[in-house]
């Protein structure tokens, strides 16, 4: 059995592409419209000019699509957002990574979660029906919106990831998470490892530490407890740029250098293969090849900024 993952990890494809849909929600007031329009966007132009993210496959629906026609693809309705991931599960590689992420408010009612939408509201249950499209696909949710805890248990699914912001339904006040998630993307402060990639796990660890130290800052209480729920390993190992991608924009002089830019690509798509086939893996087993995979990489990492000169 382990040599038949073995031979599997190395005929893994050389990496999987991202897809990335953002849905900003009802603003309710003309400062958070600016704030999460400022969100969208940025989070945007950090996939693309960050960590080489085509920008077709980025799509950003919004409240007002007039208030940037030439960027936002449309109205963020229910039917929208339903028709742009039929889109993307159409288009999507069978190992390919998707990151949907809200922003807006959210609601519950008893057990069932909200997002506040142009027209009818999305619920979990209508998500996730929805993210059944993407059998195979590493899926991970980001939804910061107030009231996002009570989308936890719905989503949950093989593949998949879900962030929330809060930790339950009844935590229903504004939350800030979504400010230091994208901030993990668009500056320096949570790529730990210094590989030049932010993955989802970073990001969050990242934005949990800095809403923390928020709070504690103006000595407030903490309204927000952010969440992440489902497989951990996926989001330790999902990162918006394309291994290729990277590789071009970093195009390194040295033949060295260039090999070793090359074997952490492969490491990546490997560590990819094997966190889709989890479920088909004696847990032991899973565990002993994550293991090694992620050292070598990190041995690899680490001599790349050596020859970079960096630290």
């Amino acid at each position: 059995m382990a040599v038949a993952w073995m031979l599997a990890l190395s005929t893994a494809p050389a990496a999987a592409q991202s897809h990335l849909l953002i849905i900003s929600g009802l603003a309710g007031e003309p400062r958070l419209a600016d704030q999460f329009h400022a969100w969208s966007t940025g989070m945007a132009d950090a996939a693309v000019e960050r960590f080489g993210m085509p920008r077709e496959r980025i799509t950003y629906l919004a409240e007002d699509q007039s208030r940037d026609p030439s960027r936002i693809a449309g109205k963020s309705t229910k039917e929208n957002i339903d028709a742009e991931l039929k889109r993307i599960a159409s288009e999507a590689g069978p190992n390919d990574r998707v990151l949907v992420l809200f922003f807006g408010h959210g609601s519950a009612n008893g057990e069932e979660g909200r997002i506040n939408l142009p027209g009818p509201d999305l619920t979990a249950s209508e998500l996730a029906t929805m993210l059944d499209r993407f059998p195979t696909q590493q899926v991970v949710v980001v939804n910061t919106t107030s009231a996002s805890g009570a989308f936890q248990e719905a989503l949950a699914g093989k593949n998949r990831t879900v962030i929330t912001a809060t930790k339950s339904g009844l935590e229903q006040n504004e939350t800030v998470f979504a400010r230091f998630f994208v901030e993990a993307f668009t500056g320096d402060g949570a790529d730990t490892n210094k590989d030049g990639q932010v993955t989802i796990l970073e990001a969050y660890d990242f934005a949990t530490a800095e809403v923390e130290r928020f709070y504690d800052s103006d000595s407030r209480l903490q309204t927000e407890h952010s969440v992440l729920g489902g497989d951990r390993e996926l989001a330790r190992a999902f990162s918006l740029g394309g291994g290729a991608a990277r590789a071009a924009a970093e195009t390194p002089a040295s033949p060295e250098l260039r090999g070793l830019v090359e074997q952490r690509e492969a490491l990546e798509a490997q560590v990819q293969a094997l966190t889709a086939r989890k479920d088909q893996m004696e847990e032991a087993e899973y565990q002993r090849e994550l293991e090694r995979l992620l050292l070598e990489l990190a041995r690899t990492n680490r001599e790349i900024r050596e020859r970079e000169g960096t630290k």
